[in-house]
């Protein structure tokens, strides 16, 4: 297997390429790259083929660390069937060893098994001690019926439903991020953790423009929930999103998220991803609100590493791999 620099003609139309692997990916989008250009990401484009033939693709981010020197890393790439990551990775690392690249990370949706994990060893393909995207996700399959996933619910899940559609929880589309932000303050506030500024939100509809969606949940008036959710194809990944806390009792944050299903449902989504579950005790109340959804609980094989110059890699091993878990979040 090869891993060719894209073309003028396909880098213009690379998210088409993506969507003809039938595993496209958010992360490998060209709406990413220009989210993560802004903090000194840059893309660079590979068409995968064996023996002539296209086998998938691959976007890979790079990134300045000192000098000419420079880590990589494909977020949710490459995007090959899972027997050929091996080799695709080798086609990649090699692409990649023209300049001072120090390693490149992987963190391909592919299912773990030990046949797998082996073929990647033996091509100095080894799991990293550090992630940056969720080693587990809830998948939620929108080909079924709304019964039939209503169904599948937890009972508490959807007697909270109802509850809120009783109690008159409203759900709305709306365009205002500053309205949207407020919400995930009040969340982050109350829950201790950092979040993205602003304008960091406002590049996200800079790229995606429509395929970008949000969604409140108002109570008397009141914004009380947010969702932000982004649609490629027939996929849809929600990114952000929290409940103020204010008005438990009308449970308004279930009606929100089965609304956004819906939603998604509507405009022809088959596969609509939670975004990560808990790798921690201080999430487990997130996690345990996702799975009162039903779905299908989703592991990935994790982050994988690797050697570009084989030199250089302990600048990796001693500090750069954290870094770059940091900084791609």
């Amino acid at each position: 297997m090869r891993a060719r620099p894209a073309t003028a003609d396909e880098t213009r139309e690379w998210d088409r390429l993506m969507h003809e692997t039938a595993r496209p990916h958010l992360l490998q989008s060209q709406g990413w790259a220009e989210v993560k250009a802004a903090t000194g990401w840059r893309a660079e484009r590979y068409v995968l083929e064996d023996a002539d033939a296209r086998v998938g693709c691959v976007q890979v981010l790079r990134k300045r660390l000192v000098g000419g020197i420079d880590v990589a890393y494909a977020p949710r790439g490459p995007l090959v069937d899972d027997a050929r990551l091996p080799s695709a990775i080798v086609a990649i690392r090699k692409a990649l060893g023209r300049g001072m690249t120090v390693s490149l990370l992987c963190d391909p949706e592919a299912v773990e098994s030990d046949a797998l994990v082996k073929a990647l060893e033996t091509e100095g393909i080894r799991r990293s001690p550090v992630y940056v995207q969720p080693r587990r996700t809830l998948l939620m399959d929108l080909t079924q019926d709304a019964e039939t996933m209503l169904g599948a619910m937890r009972k508490k899940t959807r007697q909270y439903i109802h509850k809120a559609e009783r109690e008159g929880v409203v759900t709305e589309k709306t365009t205002d991020l500053a309205r949207f932000h407020r919400v995930l303050r009040t969340v982050a506030e109350r829950d201790q953790f950092g979040i993205h500024d602003l304008g960091y939100f406002a590049s996200l509809v800079e790229a995606f423009g429509d395929a970008l969606f949000l969604r409140m949940a108002r109570v008397d008036g009141e914004d009380v929930g947010a969702l932000l959710v982004i649609r490629i194809g027939d996929r849809a990944w929600e990114l952000f999103g929290g409940w103020s806390g204010a008005h438990s009792e009308k449970r308004p944050f279930y009606l929100l998220k089965w609304h956004s299903l819906m939603q998604m449902k509507e405009l022809g989504v088959r596969r609509y991803d939670m975004w990560g579950l808990a790798e921690g005790d201080e999430l487990t109340g997130v996690e345990n609100f996702k799975l009162g959804f039903g779905g299908e609980v989703t592991p990935w094989i994790g982050a994988l590493e690797t050697p570009v110059t084989a030199f250089l890699f302990p600048l990796w091993r001693f500090g750069a791999r954290r870094r770059l878990a940091a900084a791609s979040a």
